[in-house]
């Protein structure tokens, strides 16, 4: 090779290697502002565990990685969610089921984020830099990166820092594209860090939802082995032929209607040889009243007034018996979570 193109190849090589030494400084610059903007590396490092909440829902974080959310008012748990470094362990009603693919690559890219305080800080060695890229007004910092089975995108305001905007994208042959919305509502400062104060999700060819965060608590004393215990606290059940025995839920009576969340499953009811329009007998405090057994939520038309029925809840494992009167307002009075519950084949 002759001078001249030695030198012209050195050239190259300083100012390929050079752009990809500054892509690399901005980026690392990027993301050091995002933990800035969250509150910074030294009051991030002194959160071991935070929590907060939705609805039911607990959410659990640990600086180590692991994340638990729990479903269910105190003193009643019904479903816990445990995600590990590369497992994610589900008990609902105390069904233990390991989640695989799509699912569990959603929760494991929950944790990292949730348990970074929504920072990319868990995800700093893995991010490749996209640049600008403009939604709505404003422009954001692209960042793509893979979790599992699924492709990552972060979107950081261009001044601020803060993440703004985070997809979740994949392909399930049951469902086709998969693709997932979380956008970031207005960060909230405690204790010196800074997280969202909400988030909007949405899957492709849903409506979506919002979620409001409550209740955050940072650093609580926690139980020992509190990020490796998957136990609910649902009461028990019984099960023999044509007979189940268990606890409520939760009730509630509103606008004639006396509402009895059970800890029944599909499970039990096809162990108890239940039938779908089958008459049982339902056994609460010192009643006796006769249902019918639905196996999906009757029409509109056989619902009205004096009926009385069990059915599968439609946001839940478990069932629901619906009891609509207003007589039933005393016996609501008398119920509470735990209460034992039987029902019988009449």
């Amino acid at each position: 090779m002759t001078k001249h193109r030695w030198i012209i190849y050195l050239s190259f090589l300083v100012f390929f290697f050079g752009s990809v030494f500054l892509s690399y400084s901005q980026a690392d610059k990027i993301i050091e502002n995002n933990i800035q903007a969250a509150g910074g590396k030294e009051n991030l490092s002194k959160v071991k565990n935070y929590s907060f909440k939705y609805g039911t829902t607990t959410y659990y974080m640990s600086a180590d990685g692991l994340m638990k959310l729990t479903e269910g008012k105190e003193p009643i748990i019904t479903e816990v969610t445990l995600v590990e470094q590369d497992k994610v362990k589900r008990n609902c009603f105390n069904k233990v089921t390991e989640l695989s693919g799509l699912q569990k690559s959603t929760y494991l890219c929950l944790a990292k984020l949730r348990c970074g305080l929504f920072t990319l800080k868990n995800f700093k060695d893995q991010l490749e830099s996209k640049g600008l890229k403009s939604f709505g007004p404003k422009s954001h910092h692209m960042f793509t990166t893979h979790v599992g089975d699924l492709e990552v995108d972060f979107y950081l305001d261009s001044e601020e820092f803060t993440l703004k905007r985070m997809v979740l994208k994949g392909f399930d042959p049951s469902q086709d594209k998969y693709e997932i919305n979380h956008d970031f509502g207005p960060y909230q400062e405690i204790n010196g860090v800074k997280i969202p104060s909400s988030w909007f999700g949405s899957q492709v060819g849903t409506r979506g939802r919002n979620y409001e965060i409550s209740d955050v608590k940072i650093n609580q004393n926690l139980a020992d082995g509190f990020f490796s215990k998957i136990d609910i606290n649902a009461g028990k059940v019984e099960i023999t032929d044509g007979a189940l025995k268990g606890n409520i839920i939760e009730s509630g009576f509103q606008r004639n209607m006396l509402q009895i969340a059970t800890n029944w499953t599909d499970e039990c009811i096809k162990r108890a040889g239940f039938k779908p329009k089958s008459k049982l007998v339902l056994q609460i405090s010192d009643k006796e009243i006769e249902i019918d057994f639905y196996e999906s939520f009757p029409p509109r038309s056989s619902i009205g007034p004096g009926a009385k029925f069990m059915v599968p809840n439609r946001r839940g494992d478990n069932y629901i018996i619906y009891l609509i009167s207003p007589e039933y307002e005393k016996l609501a009075e008398k119920l509470e979570p735990l209460l034992p519950i039987r029902v019988k084949k009449k």
